[in-house]
């Protein structure tokens, strides 16, 4: 179901450009950091979500982070297998500079996703 509101949240982003309701909840916002969300209120059945439920779903998900590391005169990716509950403590080594290298891609996957 996650995946499902993802495309739904992308969708609104693809066919509203400027800041105009799809419907009485969904809104593309600015927010003050300069950055466009659109706030959902529910799920695509009309129920609202469950605090405990979206925190276990994002603890349950891996993430596969690709970071570009400079090394001579071409750069190398590293592909990273990341837990969902550590995907800030690893995000954070690399805005304090902790880590060498840029993160330039990120994907979320659940392990029943596999092949």
């Amino acid at each position: 179901m996650t995946d499902k509101i993802s495309k739904k949240v992308i969708d609104i982003f693809a066919k509203n450009k400027k800041s105009a309701p799809v419907n009485i909840d969904e809104n593309i916002n600015k927010c003050e950091d300069g950055f466009f969300y659109v706030c959902m209120k529910s799920d695509l059945n009309g129920k609202h979500f469950d605090e405990e439920n979206l925190i276990q779903k994002a603890n349950d998900c891996y993430y596969i982070v690709k970071v570009m590391m400079k090394q001579g005169l071409h750069p190398y990716i590293y592909n990273y297998k990341i837990p969902g509950e550590k995907i800030l403590d690893f995000i954070e080594l690399y805005i304090n500079g902790d880590k060498e290298g840029s993160i330039i891609e990120i994907d979320k996957f659940y392990p029943e996703d596999w092949a």
